[in-house]
């Protein structure tokens, strides 16, 4: 994921002069300055319809389906999986390809959604500035990753340190997660923390009553999505999606949670193949966890998010203080 800023915005004039004692001019008036807003605002202009949401969903849906699809379909006709696979075998390469490019498939389907329910400025949804803010994703990355490796060193240490033994490809498995394994955590949050919280924050009139709502439906859906019932992964994954549409509120964007995602899913992926448990790498319907370990996980989480906060507030991502959000 020269840095992108978002600095104080300038605030529209409440008042116009009144035009009857304005001399006349030939020159064409100069364009009104469009209202700054929140992230979870960027879809609620002037344009704003009750529909558009739903229109752009109805359209994410159909893109993602139809491109899952078709990459399915390539992969049964090539014989890189079996058409009568239930379920994916995580330690196969190309299932683990596959299961990754599906989830990817929510970045464009995302976007082409949004571009034809709101117009024009999709690329609101990765950042207030109407793009991905390279630098500062790196910036986050750079940071994020020693701080998230020693705590997952202390949590495997305190988990008894046990080495098992390596996947039998798991030469192919590190070379398919260290590729295509950043497009899938980042295309959850675009979804996730991205067009949903856009989408719904849209029909909200208040922003910070916007954010409550969205942050509640984006923790509680990408909670459930992993499929584990179990009451501590639950609270795991619902504190880090909440502290996602934090971090995305007050930075402006996606970087920051986009950047603490992926560098999660590559330490833990590689943790492990190269230490082995692969299989429990990924949360599904059989993982549970301990309130010690979900504890543990709040507390790192709580951590980083403060970190990433101070980086933002320093470089100008993020208006000092601790509750205003970042406009654009």
């Amino acid at each position: 994921m020269s840095t992108s800023t978002t600095g104080p915005q300038t605030p529209e004039t409440p008042f116009a002069p009144p035009t009857t004692l304005l001399p006349a001019s030939s020159e064409p008036a100069a364009p009104q300055p469009t209202q700054a807003r929140s992230y979870v605002h960027q879809m609620r202009g002037p344009s704003h319809r009750w529909w558009r949401p739903l229109l752009a969903l109805l359209v994410a849906s159909i893109a993602a389906l139809v491109g899952m699809g078709v990459i399915t379909g390539v992969f049964i006709a090539t014989g890189l999986v079996a058409s009568e696979e239930q379920t994916f075998d995580v330690l196969d390469p190309a299932a683990s390809l596959l299961g990754n490019l599906l989830i990817a498939v929510l970045i464009p389907a995302t976007l082409l959604g949004l571009r034809v329910g709101f117009g024009p400025g999709a690329g609101r949804v990765l950042s207030v500035a109407g793009r991905m803010r390279w630098a500062w994703l790196a910036r986050c990355g750079a940071v994020l990753a020693p701080i998230w490796a020693g705590y997952l060193a202390i949590a495997w240490l305190a988990d008894g340190a046990e080495v098992l033994g390596r996947p039998e490809h798991w030469v192919g498995l590190l070379v398919v997660s260290l590729l295509t394994t950043p497009l899938q955590a980042a295309a959850e949050e675009i979804f996730m923390r991205g067009g949903l919280v856009q989408g719904l924050g849209a029909w909200v009139r208040s922003p910070v009553v916007a954010l409550g709502v969205t942050t509640l439906l984006s923790a509680a859906l990408f909670a459930l999505a992993h499929g584990s019932m179990d009451v501590w992964i639950l609270i795991d994954l619902g504190w880090l999606a909440a502290v996602g549409c934090w971090l995305t509120w007050r930075t402006g964007g996606l970087e920051a949670i986009i950047a603490l995602h992926v560098v999660n899913n590559l330490l833990v992926v590689t943790l492990g193949l190269l230490a082995g448990g692969f299989e429990q790498s990924y949360v599904d319907t059989g993982v549970t966890s301990t309130p010690l370990a979900a504890g543990a996980s709040v507390a790192a989480t709580t951590l980083v998010a403060a970190v990433l906060l101070h980086l933002a507030r320093r470089h100008g991502i993020a208006p000092q203080g601790w509750r205003e959000p970042a406009l654009g």
